[in-house]
């Protein structure tokens, strides 16, 4: 059984994310959690009626045998501490902010990139099992992490891994033919021979490491894109690329997708 934690904020983003949580419930064949907590800030009266109503409200929301769990605190160290028994960590997305917001971390980026447990960002209709999901390839374990989890929340789903390759100074070298030319399959050649490393060694079924495609490109928009043409409703990845890289570290590619998710979004960590 895998348990599942959800946090809301009470948001339509948040019942977003309930709503999920509840789909996967049966499909991970295990338990629902659904966590909201209350400013610690607040005076104690007002924070125990707030409690109050949000544990009825989340009550009628929900179904039956849903464990509600309303707490006081900071969101982020509540959230986390709470997930630490969890096996999946289901979030909402932020709100929308100003140009300038977007510079600082958001509650769920500072969750995401802290927390021990993979964690899923609700962003599109919940009520339909994934049908595709796109797993952001860099032939690491952390990578290899989140496609073996996505195929365990969507069994039915068609799972491609994409390597998007970074060709340097490709726009430039392009007028001139032949010498981008020979870069990308310089580039490509070793890529290719890593490909074939990755496929003969990684744990995953041969029908979905067969499946992995090469493009080239910069990776944050090839995954929008595809996800925007309706080719993904789910995508993988994982939290950072590094082998050993500090578990408070978050790859530059999970840290821009999480910002304005085109679908939801699967973050994981090596085991």
């Amino acid at each position: 059984m895998t348990h599942i934690l959800v946090a809301t904020d009470m948001s339509p983003r948040g019942r977003v994310a309930v709503q999920r949580a509840l789909t996967l419930a049966p499909v991970l064949d295990g338990p629902v959690t659904v966590l909201t907590v209350l400013d610690d800030a607040m005076p104690d009266a007002l924070t125990a009626t707030l409690a109050e109503q949000a544990r009825a409200a989340l009550v009628a929301d929900v179904p039956e045998g849903t464990v509600i769990d309303v707490r006081v605190g900071d969101p982020v160290q509540t959230i986390l501490a709470a997930a630490d028994g969890a096996d999946l960590l289901v979030l909402g997305t932020h709100r929308p902010r100003s140009f300038l917001g977007e510079l600082r971390e958001t509650t769920m980026q500072r969750i995401a990139r802290l927390s021990t447990v993979p964690v899923l960002v609700a962003a599109g209709p919940p009520e339909a099992p994934y049908r595709a999901v796109l797993g952001a390839c860099d032939f690491s374990p952390a990578a290899e992490a989140a496609l073996a989890l996505a195929l365990r929340l969507a069994p039915k789903a068609e799972v491609t891994p994409i390597h998007v390759v970074h060709i340097p100074y490709a726009g430039r070298l392009a007028a001139t033919g032949p010498s981008a030319a020979m870069l990308e399959q310089s580039f490509r050649a070793e890529i290719d021979r890593d490909a074939a490393r990755w496929r003969g060694a990684a744990p995953l079924p041969a029908r979905i490491t067969e499946r992995l495609e090469v493009v080239s490109g910069a990776p944050g928009p090839i995954l929008r894109d595809r996800a925007g043409s309706g080719a993904a409703d789910l995508i993988a990845m994982g939290a950072h690329g590094r082998v050993g890289a500090a578990r408070s570290l978050m790859g530059s590619l999970a840290t821009d997708m999480m910002r304005d998710p085109p679908c939801d979004l699967l973050i994981a960590r090596p085991h």
